[in-house]
């Protein structure tokens, strides 16, 4: 009895420090369920490469995972979905010999793109030069193609480079969408590329070159790279419905709320009737509180729903001051407070925005749950892909 006592307990001995030794080297892998600012990394980088659609939620779910599966499987390593040190790597666009540990560069990833985006904006010389990022070049190396809808630093990178090659003016936001298009068609042509504004390898590395011995082009008629509000307030009541691969669905707290300012402009494309109208933020809360900009304006919503007025939730495009499209929800009921006294809307509405359904279900139980509800649907009918939250 005491012989198998010890057989026994020597097995466990072993098996615990084997099970030991594995924690201890996957410490860095990502998984599913994993959440935090390493998943959210990973998400943006995956976002930015055109494998996972959506936002960075910090949260590994099964979308996360699948992206993660069609990276391996595209990079020829293991299609586990196992985010580790090699699929991370190379995600990130470091090199072989990069020992740094994943969780330890994203958990210094904001404060880095932080403190370069202060510097950018230190001065006029810092904005308009684009920073080396190693040895292989301003993108490292890792030519993804980039295109509209496409975020991050990646963008970022691009957006000084063709600031400093004339193609671009303004500032870089990060964010691709149609001025940085057109800039970027604007030195494809000035390479004798194919003008289709899809920043691939070609065109990434004729940036490089061009960056690195300062050549200049015709300056660009395309504008500021993060659109001056100016730009957002010159918008007709017959703006189209954008096309799908500009859409970027973005969530009201973290993206859109802290980028807007009061009297700027929304232009809202009913999907239903292709109907279209400007409105003007009065204020932001929870949601958008907005104007009809004029009467033209009130009439054309008014007439997108049905001819009356109503809390009706309708699913709608919206473009954003900054030029870039997204997605949310209005009704066009008057009520409470408002400033323009001759559009023939006595009160304003409101536009809803993407928000964590939790959050939502604590604050605004009721209709802003509808909102949210609406939302997601619109997101699924458009990309067949559902919101993790």
């Amino acid at each position: 009895m005491k012989r198998n006592s010890f057989l026994l307990l020597t097995v466990l001995v072993v098996w615990i420090a084997s099970m030991s030794g594995a924690f201890a080297l996957d410490a860095s892998t990502l998984y599913n369920g994993c959440r935090g600012e390493e998943v959210k990394r990973m998400q943006q980088a995956l976002i930015d490469q055109g494998y996972l659609g959506g936002y960075a939620d910090g949260i590994f779910g099964r979308n996360t995972e699948n992206a993660v599966r069609k990276f391996q499987a595209k990079h020829r390593l293991t299609a586990d979905g196992l985010a580790g040190k090699k699929t991370l790597a190379l995600l990130y666009g470091a090199s072989a010999s990069s020992s740094a540990a994943s969780a330890q560069a994203a958990s210094s990833s904001a404060a880095s793109s932080s403190a370069a985006s202060s510097a950018a904006s230190a001065s006029p010389a810092a904005a308009s030069a684009p920073a080396s990022s190693s040895k292989n070049g301003l993108f490292s190396g890792n030519y993804e193609t980039l295109r509209i809808g496409s975020s991050g630093e990646r963008v970022r990178i691009l957006q000084k480079a063709l600031i400093a090659v004339g193609a671009l003016s303004g500032s870089a936001d990060g964010r691709f969408g149609n001025r940085t298009k057109e800039a970027v068609v604007t030195f494809q042509k000035s390479e004798k590329l194919t003008a289709d504004g899809l920043a691939g390898k070609k065109t990434l590395t004729a940036l490089e070159s061009a960056s690195a011995s300062g050549k200049k082009i015709a300056a660009s008629s395309t504008g500021d790279a993060s659109s001056s509000e100016s730009a957002g307030a010159s918008v007709s009541a017959s703006a189209s419905a954008p096309d799908a691969s500009s859409l970027q669905l973005l969530h009201w707290f973290n993206d859109i709320k802290p980028n807007l300012r009061n009297k700027q402009k929304l232009v809202i494309v009913d999907p239903a009737s292709g109907l279209s109208w400007t409105l003007q933020i009065l204020s932001r809360g929870r949601h958008c509180d907005a104007e009809p900009l004029t009467r033209e304006d009130t009439e054309t919503m008014l007439k997108a729903f049905g001819g009356q007025h109503t809390w009706d939730v309708k699913k709608v495009y919206v473009r954003l001051p900054n030029g870039v499209w997204t997605i949310g929800a209005t009704h066009d009921n008057p009520h409470d407070a408002n400033t323009i006294k001759d559009n023939g809307f006595n009160g304003h509405t409101c536009v809803h925005f993407l928000r964590d359904m939790a959050e939502t279900e604590q604050n605004d139980p009721n209709y802003g749950v509808t909102n949210q509800k609406a939302i997601r649907a619109f997101w699924k009918s458009l990309t067949g892909q559902e919101i993790a939250q």
